[in-house]
């Protein structure tokens, strides 16, 4: 079941029902079986693979925590998260084997050919910093099977994320509300937002990106560069919106999960344009990832934490998928964000010494940045490193023999009218803008206050606006691949 199609909303009235109906003690099953139900529409047999791993750790952090020695602790840690980690890498191996895939990101060719259970990425993830907590004692062992299971299969999370922490989980689980018109319409109210993201921009500029990106050889270096920008552009509007519905689904039950973005286009460098990206992975690797790496380094000073950053960031690379496009987009992120890190001192002192180019700094190293993420998301998107490559090579003019004019830009090529285009990107202005402004608790508190028949107005002009310009249907998340 697609979150975009008329099956899954069913489905989702059919749980809040039973869950409204079921006492509080009751209700934590009532969204296991919601979730598996809803895993096991994919692949039963994945269903059984989650079931496993989710006994497995429920086991081991009981051991741990009943454990008295630190070093049969210890083992006990290692040997589960070195299995969990061989499973993902043998499924992420398997999937980029050639024969088992050969689609682009984004497209449906993986998750309908390759035998990658959904969401393994990500309740695997969550499993492993569970554990690690109990290890660490910063979260107890959970007695309850229903409620680790549920936390690794929460049906508005196992798809993309985000990436819930289990301290947070648990608390909210203590305690699920009944559903409250408040607590309801935040939650439509993001699940709408989301539907606008994902339908209105991402879907619209998805043809565009793949008319460019299926032939780099065909287009202008102009056409290229557009291209490349408004990748960055879908992918943003595609995973927030996927993000979206996830939070808001969560809130139709009580249960409010991590945000995932905070205006990452609006980042003046690319440390912090990973702080604000993915958050809820990015803070996961730097919790169970990069700093016990850095601590294990720490005694070789600058190098450590250029080599802490380096694997950090290629293993966000690679989490995407075990090919050289891949690695090279986390390879290339984790160099520029090293120049960045050891660099950012000698900036801050330079423009405190002129304030004029200080000012100037506000809005260039914005735009900076996007390009950064801009040309690494080439990578990303490409079938194969000589894809990439080829794309650069156009993208430059001079660099590539060809007859095409550089400032060339063919509408009729990209498959768009130059007004509905302009219509797209007003649209993905208007989302940036709903985004920023979502994030001021002055213009939230605002909007909340406005009399109901103003922003139910509001509601039904973004669903006629999504209605008219998309559909609803079986479309594919580019992150669900994940």
């Amino acid at each position: 079941m697609s979150f975009l199609s008329l099956p899954f909303a069913l489905f989702v009235g059919a749980t809040a029902a039973v869950f409204q109906l079921a006492p509080g003690r009751f209700r934590p099953a009532v969204l296991l079986a919601a979730s598996y139900a809803f895993y096991a529409s994919y692949r039963p047999a994945h269903a059984l693979l989650l079931l496993a791993v989710t006994l497995v750790v429920h086991r081991a952090a009981l051991a741990v925590e009943g454990r008295g020695a630190e070093g049969g602790q210890l083992r006990l840690v290692g040997a589960v998260v070195a299995g969990l980690v061989l499973l993902l890498a043998a499924f992420k191996v398997a999937s980029a084997l050639p024969g088992w895939s050969g689609a682009s990101p984004g497209s449906e060719g993986v998750a309908s050919r390759v035998l990658v259970p959904l969401g393994l990425s990500y309740y695997l993830f969550k499993l492993i910093g569970y554990l690690l907590d109990v290890y660490w004692e910063t979260v107890p062992a959970q007695r309850s099977v229903v409620a680790l299971a549920l936390y690794a299969s929460f049906f508005p999370q196992i798809v993309s994320g985000p990436i819930e922490r289990a301290g947070n989980f648990f608390d909210q689980l203590s305690r699920l509300p009944n559903l409250d018109p408040a607590s309801v319409e935040a939650g439509l109210r993001r699940i709408l937002f989301g539907l606008f993201q994902k339908i209105a921009v991402a879907d619209r500029l998805a043809p565009l990106v793949e008319a460019v990106h299926a032939r780099p050889a065909a287009h202008s270096s102009l056409e290229l560069l557009l291209g490349a920008y408004l990748y960055a552009v879908e992918l943003y509007a595609d995973f927030s919106g996927l993000t979206d519905i996830a939070i808001g689904l969560g809130l139709l039950f009580g249960i409010r999960g991590p945000e995932n973005f905070d205006l990452p286009f609006f980042a003046r460098n690319l440390p912090e344009y990973w702080r604000r990206w993915h958050m809820s992975l990015t803070s996961w690797l730097a919790d169970y990832l990069f700093t016990p790496l850095r601590m294990a380094l720490r005694d070789r000073g600058d190098l450590g934490l250029a080599l802490a950053v380096l694997v950090n960031m290629v293993a966000i690379g690679v989490w995407h998928g075990a090919t050289l496009t891949y690695a090279a987009f986390g390879l290339l992120h984790g160099v520029l964000m090293v120049i960045s890190v050891f660099t950012l001192r000698r900036r801050d002192a330079y423009f405190r010494l002129h304030p004029a180019l200080a000012r100037l700094r506000k809005v260039a190293a914005p735009l900076g940045t996007f390009h950064l993420v801009a040309a690494a998301l080439i990578f990303f998107r490409a079938s194969s490193l000589g894809r990439a490559l080829e794309y650069f090579s156009h993208l430059v003019p001079g660099l590539a023999a060809g007859g095409i004019p550089p400032g060339r830009l063919d509408f009729r090529d990209l498959g768009v009218q130059p007004g509905a285009l302009a219509g797209i990107l007003l649209l993905a202005g208007a989302m940036e803008l709903a985004n920023w402004a979502r994030r001021r608790p002055h213009w939230s508190q605002r909007f909340l206050a406005a009399p109901r028949v103003y922003r139910w107005a509001l509601y039904y002009g973004v669903i006629l606006v999504t209605l008219a310009v998309g559909h609803l249907g079986e479309q594919t998340f580019i992150y669900a691949q994940f």
